[in-house]
């Protein structure tokens, strides 16, 4: 594709099979290849871009050393379609490490080339393997192509399978054709219209750069950088790591921008051959170039100001007659935020002063009381009665549940427990009272909260303590008011701190979950290894023996099962080599839905994290696993975590249902779906609080400035932009 570009092509198309694999066609209309040039084509170190050893110093063109196609005709059959403009005909000639094999024979065509390249590594089964699937693999070419349509937007891409009429990618070229005209039809409108456009310029040292950023609006969850120097597409470290420090100070812990950036530099700054598929470069003034490019996207975004916004879930008015049906319902009349002065007529019958002073307005007032009313109450059904709906039904799928809680605090009279509380939850058994008081003079947790304490920020501390929960926004996100800010959230990070302190507080005194019926630790452990998020990977780890390493990690868990229960009420048969109890980090109570879909994960890091030599590192070591286990407890599934998910698995996943006579109609499925997820996403709300219950919590004082708390707006700055509130 690159050969194509330095051919001065209008047009390129890629044809893939098998991810390339068994065929890869690039089919151009550039000026060609000539016939006397044909046998030499695949011959190493042999260029056409090079006249003299001094063009190394002005490279222009993307091939220069001659390897590309000699490489390719030694792992592929490889065959070269041709012909220039000054040509009668086509040839075609086919090359086998690095020989053309027997003369070119004329052929009918247009002018341009197409390389055929199939059976890649046909000859070395090992390094064959050693690929990804071939559905990966095609995804790479894809985003190959995909960049350069980007970066020239005149030259008209497209990209298919062999298998597929229709391409997966089709730019049309031309030179009304803008690069963000490209990128809404490769990424779509939602991402382009969160585009704003930066450039730089520079004398010392020389570089000019330009391209396109994500707003603040725009959150991935991994960072797309595109980079070309010199309109070669390449990978730069310093570069990358400069533009992820600069959304750290705007966008939420892990989430991502996305940024394209085309750099200028002096061709004599810079080494192109560090690495053998050119793909990393070097380059001088690397650290400056870096600096003035992420001052200049810092200036951008934090001028644009503006709004943010978040999708959510809202609640959906209630079922019945409209406003004008129904007769006005009686509530009470909500407070006042403007003075609204009556009539004059009623003024005078009143008494009232003419000149009498209106009530001074409090700009900074916050409403936080629910005894306050809302402006939903206008229109919505009695939230009292949707509560009491909501409770009861929570109530009783935690009665069906297969787990229970034994809560780490006693219940209130009026509540009835759901098992037989243990005796944490009311006076401590010698035996666990022993193991209490021992675990609470261990010099080395005594030094852990220490150091909690020292990184503990007071001010913080309150501020989330008064927090009020406003509603979710993602997976791990939400949205909080914080006195008299409003503030995203990352929940999550807060939940697992939350629980580490707690359990550095209550070590030997932790609540526990008492599962009903015990779980089979081999099978738990086999299924945490293969947990795509243990880092397995079926292709790459196929060696691996996964029932070798269970029986290791079992035998490690079987060891340390006397430790565990005795300070974290983690309860282990030993005999019957099962588990019986987790511990309760978070002391949540037995009415609370709880997501174990991570018990597999858990178990396997705490085999394989915990630094089980040193007694310091090792209790540090289990209570972060426990406390990251104990976050994911009320965390929405991945499954449900986007409401507004509109992927083809989703529509896929409705048209199902409607298919097999769950729902009626796909308007009841979506309906469904939602209502599942919003369900799903309460769990924010009960880790909330069981944040704000737990009083005792230090919040680092990090947390206000690496992403975790982000403020959103600010009632002293909205009343200086509109002068009420």
């Amino acid at each position: 594709m690159e050969n194509s570009l330095d051919a001065g092509s209008s047009r390129i198309a890629i044809v893939a099979k098998s991810g390339g694999l068994k065929m890869l066609r690039i089919e151009d209309d550039g000026h060609g290849i000539r016939a006397d040039d044909l046998p030499i084509l695949c011959e190493r170190f042999t260029t056409s871009k090079l006249r003299k050893y001094e063009d190394l110093s002005s490279i222009g063109t993307f091939g220069f050393r001659g390897e590309a196609l000699a490489s390719i005709s030694h792992v592929a059959h490889v065959t070269v379609t041709t012909m220039t403009s000054g040509d009668d005909c086509a040839r075609v000639a086919q090359y086998n490490e690095s020989k053309m094999q027997g003369p070119a024979r004329p052929c009918a065509g247009t002018r341009g080339t197409t390389i055929v390249v199939e059976d890649m590594f046909y000859n070395n089964p090992t390094r064959r393997q050693a690929l990804s699937k071939e559905s990966i693999e095609h995804a790479k070419v894809l985003e190959v192509v995909q960049r350069y349509a980007i970066h020239y937007p005149k030259v008209g891409f497209s990209c298919r399978k062999n298998t597929s009429s229709v391409s997966e990618l089709t730019t049309v070229g031309g030179e009304d054709v803008t690069a963000q005209g490209v990128i809404s039809t490769i990424y779509g409108q939602n991402l382009a219209k969160e585009l704003f456009p930066y450039s730089l310029a520079s004398e010392e040292p020389k570089f000019s750069c330009t391209g396109f950023a994500s707003s603040p609006n725009y959150m991935s969850r991994s960072l797309t950088f595109i980079l070309f120097i010199n309109n070669r597409l390449v990978e730069s470290g310093p570069l990358k790591r400069a533009l992820e420090a600069v959304y750290q100070s705007v966008l939420p812990r892990h989430q991502h921008p996305w940024v394209y950036l085309a750099l200028e530099v002096n061709p004599a700054a810079i080494d192109v051959n560090v690495h053998p598929t050119k793909m990393e470069v070097q380059f001088l003034h690397e650290e400056t170039i870096a600096q003035k490019l992420q001052e200049t996207l810092l200036a951008q975004l934090q001028n644009m100001g503006g709004s943010r916004t978040f999708v959510s879930a809202l609640p959906s008015p209630g079922k019945g007659a409209t406003i004008a049906e129904k007769e006005k319902p009686k509530v009470p009349q909500p407070l006042q935020l403007l003075h609204l002065a009556p009539p004059a007529a009623t003024r005078a019958s009143a008494g009232l002063d003419q000149r009498e002073a209106p009530a001074v307005l409090n700009p900074t007032r916050v409403r936080t009381d629910h005894r306050q009313m809302s402006l939903q109450s206008m229109f919505l059904e009695s939230h009292s009665q949707a509560a009491q709906a909501t409770q009861a039904s929570q109530t009783a799928q935690a009665s069906q549940s297969q787990l229970v809680v034994a809560a780490s605090a006693p219940s209130s009279a009026s509540s009835q427990p759901l098992v037989q509380r243990g005796q944490i939850s009311g006076q401590m058994s010698e035996e666990r009272r022993a193991a209490f008081e021992e675990a609470q003079q261990l010099t080395s947790i005594e030094e852990l909260r220490i150091s909690v304490a020292v990184a503990g920020d007071t001010e913080l501390s309150e501020l989330l303590n008064k927090s009020v929960y406003v509603g979710p926004v993602t997976r791990e996100l939400v949205l909080l008011q914080c006195e008299k800010s409003l503030c995203m959230v990352n929940i999550a990070i807060l939940a697992r701190e939350c629980a580490y302190q707690r359990l550095l507080r209550l070590i030997g005194g932790v609540g526990c979950i008492t599962l009903a019926e015990p779980l089979p630790l081999a099978e738990l452990l086999k299924l945490g290894i293969q947990d795509p998020d243990s880092g397995y990977d079926p292709l790459l780890h196929a060696s691996v023996d996964i029932e070798a390493m269970a029986t290791r990690f079992l035998t490690l868990l079987l060891e340390k099962a006397e430790l565990l229960n005795a300070y974290f009420m983690l309860e282990i048969d030993v005999s019957g080599k099962c588990l019986k109890a987790l511990p309760n980090g978070l002391g949540l109570k037995s009415d609370m839905g709880c997501n174990f879909e991570t018990l597999p994960l858990f178990l396997v890091r705490l085999c394989a994290e915990v630094d089980w030599e040193e007694e310091k590192p090792c209790l540090e070591g289990i209570c972060q696993v426990i406390a990251d286990f104990s976050a994911e407890l009320l965390l929405p599934s991945e499954a449900e975590a986007d409401i507004y998910q509109r992927g083809r698995a989703a529509v896929e996943e409705l048209n199902a249902a409607v298919q097999s006579g769950e729902f009626d109609d796909i308007v009841a499925a979506s309906a469904a779906k939602r209502q599942r997820t919003t369900e799903e996403l309460q769990g924010l709300r009960w880790l909330h609080e069981a944040l704000r219950r737990d009083g005792e919590c230090q919040w680092p004082r990090e947390l206000a400035t690496d992403g975790t708390f982000l403020e959103l707006a600010s009632l002293d700055q909205l009343y200086k932009i509109f002068e009420r509130c």
